[in-house]
């Protein structure tokens, strides 16, 4: 979905899982017919469970990628918490939350992506 213009696209990533999984992966070069800079996320509702920050540049080989929470600025390559995070995905293809390991909680990851 895009708003403002074409400026700002908003992807819910994980919709209220219960089991690990990719989720959907958010286009990174999308918005405005060009490249993205910077990706928002807010993470809701995890009890157990480990979200890993992925990215891609050929659309086939993910690797992780540092995200920072921004109640504590340390960059780390997963969450545990609920939260809201920050990321640069510029020049990257793609950006997934994957929840690598599951045991409670109903985790919905929500995507801001923003052509700053």
């Amino acid at each position: 979905m895009q708003v403002s213009g074409g400026q700002y696209k908003t992807v819910v990533m994980q919709p209220a899982a219960v089991a690990t999984g990719n989720g959907t992966a958010i286009e990174c070069t999308e918005v405005a017919g060009g490249a993205c800079k910077q990706l928002a996320l807010q993470v809701q509702g995890i009890t157990t469970a480990t979200i890993t920050w992925e990215a891609t540049i050929d659309s086939t080989n993910w690797k992780g990628l540092l995200v920072t929470p921004l109640d504590t600025g340390t960059a780390a390559l997963t969450a545990t918490a609920d939260g809201i995070f920050r990321v640069d995905v510029t020049g990257l293809a793609q950006f997934r939350a994957r929840i690598s390991a599951w045991t409670s909680g109903a985790i919905t990851v929500t995507g801001i992506l923003a052509a700053v």
